[in-house]
């Protein structure tokens, strides 16, 4: 039974994409489309989500592969990005910080959980690297993973739409702002909309993955404080 798990998330996701690739829809995305499908299989019927859990560890391990391969779409705009380095890293590290900054200080707000707090942190980061800095800073990061999911699939669904609407039409700063908010899902759709917008995507999300890690104890430490005041 385990095993069927694993063959009906590849199923559905295939399934999904086929039907879905007709409609021009931001809404219209497999991934999103998947996850409803199971939630509601298991909020409806008596399986049980951990089975389906193990069967996919799988797809976790093959998450590390596939961020390494994003190194792909780097290569065919190196001469782009060796031009642009300096404000590719400003850019990232401002992007990092506020996102960072801007999510606690709105978290403050509602609660004063330490161990929620600790969680959201690193948000805008791929899920390996959420889990990681979660499990260091004391968070949980079974949360930070699902947290990290809904603002990919965010990204994802509405990213680009936001992007022309503030009329921002370079692919590169596209890139950027996609792989800096959005990390691997965002990453994807980048590709999707360009081998530019891709590879500038790949490249703020290694950053910001970096630049989290770094930034994560110092965060951590100011949470501390706050929620002990």
């Amino acid at each position: 039974m385990i095993y069927l798990y694993l063959i009906a998330t590849v199923i559905v996701f295939l399934t999904a994409r086929k039907l879905l690739s007709p409609i021009k829809s931001p809404l219209a995305n497999p991934l999103l489309v998947s996850i409803l499908f199971f939630i509601g299989l298991f909020s409806f019927t008596p399986l049980i989500y951990q089975d389906y859990a193990t069967a996919n560890i799988p797809f976790i391990w093959l998450l590390e592969p596939a961020v390494v391969a994003l190194a792909i779409p780097l290569f065919c705009q190196v001469k782009q990005i060796k031009k642009q380095f300096k404000a590719i890293i400003i850019s990232c590290c401002l992007g990092v910080v506020i996102a960072i900054s801007t999510c606690i200080s709105v978290a403050l707000l509602l609660t004063d959980d330490k161990i929620l707090l600790l969680s959201l942190l690193p948000k805008s980061v791929t899920s390996p690297i959420a889990m990681a800095v979660a499990n260091e800073t004391g968070g949980l990061a079974s949360l930070a993973a699902a947290v990290v999911i809904a603002v990919g699939l965010l990204g994802a669904l509405g990213g680009f739409s936001l992007l022309k609407l503030c009329k921002i039409t370079n692919p590169q700063a596209q890139g950027l702002a996609m792989g800096c908010s959005a990390h691997a899902i965002g990453t994807a759709k980048a590709m999707e909309v360009g081998n530019e917008q891709g590879a500038f995507s790949s490249l703020a999300l290694v950053i910001c993955g970096v630049l989290t890690a770094v930034l994560a104890p110092l965060f951590a430490w100011l949470i501390t404080i706050m929620t002990t005041i």
